[in-house]
């Protein structure tokens, strides 16, 4: 069975990609792969509404099972006004920063709390299976911490958290992760992920 995940992000396909191979009847395909684009506005208040949004567009157009997603970061010694949030690289109301700007604006915050803080990434999901049923849920991630203290190394573009991300149970940050680590950083995600699709797609 297809399953159109809703997003224009090559990276985060193949992450759905390996996040569901354990189940066999599912093939994960993006829009891209069927040759359709459309411009959704993400202007929900929650990441359980903006999910939905980018599910329903897609679902009303090609009439599939379809799952989205949406995520945002909470950081424990953050005030309510300091948090990211949906808003991770939106600051100031500008989206235009650069991952230099966007890594300096958190670290600026973090040294007000000591340096530090416990964070963590929460995922709204929604799945509308094939009679047109939606289904959502956030989920909340595995905590990590969030560190003014940069790492050196290179990068990734387009992820400019990464180098003051630091993994508790691995003592590495997030630049450094094995592909296992990784793994068991993102086990409560991938397995809840799991679950969903079964139950709502695969009807298990």
């Amino acid at each position: 069975m297809k399953l159109l995940f809703a997003t224009g992000n090559q990276f985060k396909k193949g992450l759905m990609v390996e996040r569901l191979k354990e189940l066999k009847d599912i093939e994960v395909v993006t829009p891209k792969d069927l040759g359709v684009s459309i411009d959704v506005v993400e202007d929900g208040t929650t990441l359980e509404e903006n999910a939905y949004k980018k599910a329903k567009a897609y679902y009303d157009l090609l009439k599939m099972p379809t799952i989205a997603e949406d995520s945002g970061l909470y950081v424990d010694k953050f005030s309510d006004e300091e948090q990211p949030g949906l808003f991770v690289k939106r600051v100031n109301g500008r989206e235009d920063l650069s991952d230099d700007e966007i890594r300096d604006h958190y670290i600026k915050l973090l040294n007000k709390y000591g340096g530090e803080s416990l964070a963590c990434y929460h995922t709204g999901v929604c799945i509308i299976d094939s009679d047109g049923n939606a289904f959502t849920d956030t989920i909340e991630e595995t905590k990590f911490l969030f560190t003014s203290k940069v790492h050196e190394e290179e990068f990734m573009p387009g992820r400019p958290l990464e180098p003051i991300s630091y993994d508790i149970h691995a003592k590495k940050y997030f630049t450094d992760r094995t592909e296992e680590e990784n793994e068991n950083h993102m086990k409560t995600l991938n397995d809840r992920y799991r679950e969903l699709v079964r139950k709502h797609v695969l009807k298990k």
